[in-house]
């Protein structure tokens, strides 16, 4: 849900469910006061009736994972068919690997038009076993279709190891599913509005924001963030604060969500190239602040909660110094400023963020 590239500054975040405390604290009054176990698991209730409410019917705010190859514009977008495919083998790959040709490049150019690519479907091992899946992680639906000779998918993959005649998937449809393949229309509006945009212009964008399809709202705000030209230009700032603020405002708890998955980057450091304090983008003003502010009142808590950790690191990281450290207990209302050697041998549950540097502690 929450990642973070950044160029400048370091930043760990560990995102849990309780305990809402640190594990070793030194001192603990520094930390979190004391708690009781039935304010902790009232506490607890109230947050599991918050989450179910908000995602209960989160279908439709649910990006496919073909958008995580879209998010990157560097990333190759491309139809294939499968040519051949290898089962796993007692003593090679635990994958089954897959051979596909490029039939078209929606995004990006190579003449690379055979690929290898491992999918993480393997066959049932009794017909009442569903296919199984190695890893942890989230797979694709490139991972949990079983791949055919002729089968068609549209697929993303980075650029690496494409010389090599290596594709690694990180989103795909599978043409074979109608549901899935209805997206497609999706796709290519939103690669049109990419091209026509190219890397200097945001009105597109901002006229996104507004797209009937929420995942690419998404999308185009994380474009507008990211965009120089956006950064630098009022009427686009504007625009972006005034469509989030509409968000924040409306009577769908999944739409007050997306607000804050649209600010969430205004809280964090992108790189040296942005121009505001600790490589925060420019548009990460007191506009953004007034509008977290207002979200700490929504009436879903989890909503709430996320507005208080995104306000602590937007606080923390437009005055924090160097080798400073930000501890954000979000359902508990609480934070703390430590020094990284403060932090050294204390095992937290919690949001951790810290800037490079030499330790605030060398400091008067």
């Amino acid at each position: 849900m929450r990642r973070i590239g950044s160029i400048a500054l370091f930043l760990a975040i560990f995102l849990n469910a309780p305990p809402l405390w640190p594990q070793q604290q030194t001192p603990r009054s520094k930390i979190v006061s004391d708690l009781s176990a039935r304010a902790i698991s009232a506490m607890g209730e109230l947050r599991d009736r918050a989450h179910h409410k908000l995602f209960a019917d989160n279908a439709p705010y649910a990006a496919p994972d073909i958008a995580t190859s879209l998010a990157d514009p560097l990333s190759f977008i491309a139809f294939v068919v499968v040519t051949r495919v290898k089962l796993p083998s007692g003593g090679g790959s635990p994958y089954t690997l897959v051979d596909l040709r490029v039939e078209q490049l929606l995004r990006g150019f190579s003449h690379q038009t055979e690929l290898q690519a491992e999918s993480r479907w393997v066959p049932p091992r009794s017909p009442d076993d569903a296919p199984l899946m190695f890893g942890g992680t989230r797979g694709t639906a490139f991972d949990y279709t079983e791949p055919k000779i002729g089968s068609q998918y549209l697929v993303g993959y980075p650029f690496f190891d494409v010389d090599r005649g290596t594709a690694h998937i990180f989103g795909a449809i599978d043409l074979s599913n109608r549901a899935q393949a209805q997206m497609i229309s999706d796709v290519q509006r939103f690669l049109d509005i990419e091209s026509a945009a190219g890397s200097s212009s945001f009105a597109l964008y901002v006229a996104a924001l507004s797209d009937p399809v929420p995942w690419i709202r998404d999308l185009s705000a994380q474009r507008l963030v990211q965009s120089g030209a956006c950064n630098a230009s009022s009427i686009c700032q504007e625009a972006f604060l005034t469509l989030t603020q509409r968000l924040l405002r409306s009577k769908r708890p999944g739409e007050r969500w997306e607000a804050l998955r649209w600010t969430q980057p205004l809280a964090l450091p992108m790189g040296e190239r942005q121009a505001g304090p600790n490589g925060l983008p420019t548009m990460s003003n007191t506009a953004v602040r007034a509008l977290l502010v207002s979200a700490l009142l929504d009436p879903n808590l989890w909503i709430a909660d996320e507005a208080f950790h995104q306000l602590e690191l937007f606080d923390f990281f437009h005055d924090a110094r160097p080798g400073e450290c930000i501890v954000i207990f979000p359902h508990l209302r609480k934070s703390v400023r430590l020094t990284a050697g403060e932090l050294e041998g204390i095992s937290i549950s919690g949001t951790v963020a810290c800037t490079p540097g030499q330790a605030s502690s060398d400091r008067e």
